[in-house]
């Protein structure tokens, strides 16, 4: 499993990425079983990424799974309800924020998932 901050590094050069995060400012927090991530936005700038706990800490958009759940989101072929973070949620179990700032910026959340798969495709 890649390390997030580099998968975020990547979609930063994404244009489709870039252009649907246009405008967020917050925090953006991902935990993969024990490890996790929070990256830093301003004005859709990326600005930061960031070791950190588990735990969310006020992050308006999070998405948090264990190893396997990861490992079947980001394959290259994902098994059935796996291909999107909804689906993934409502079907598989993986925990999503709530929040009115995760559904804004959903199609932003799906193409890092897709930008994840390629780089585990390309053994990145």
């Amino acid at each position: 499993m890649l390390d997030f901050a580099q998968v975020l590094q990547t979609a930063t050069k994404d244009f489709e990425f870039n252009r649907e995060m246009r405008y967020y400012t917050g925090k953006l927090h991902v935990a993969i079983g024990d490890r996790a991530w929070t990256a830093a936005y301003d004005d859709g700038t990326f600005l930061s990424v960031e070791p950190s706990g588990t735990d969310p800490q006020g992050a308006a958009i999070w998405i948090k799974g264990n190893e396997e759940q990861w490992s079947d989101m980001t394959a290259e072929y994902p098994r059935p309800f796996f291909q999107s973070l909804q689906s993934s949620s409502i079907m598989h179990g993986v925990q999503l924020s709530n929040t009115h700032q995760f559904y804004a910026y959903l199609p932003a959340l799906n193409r890092l998932m897709q930008i994840f798969r390629q780089l585990n495709r390309e053994g990145a």
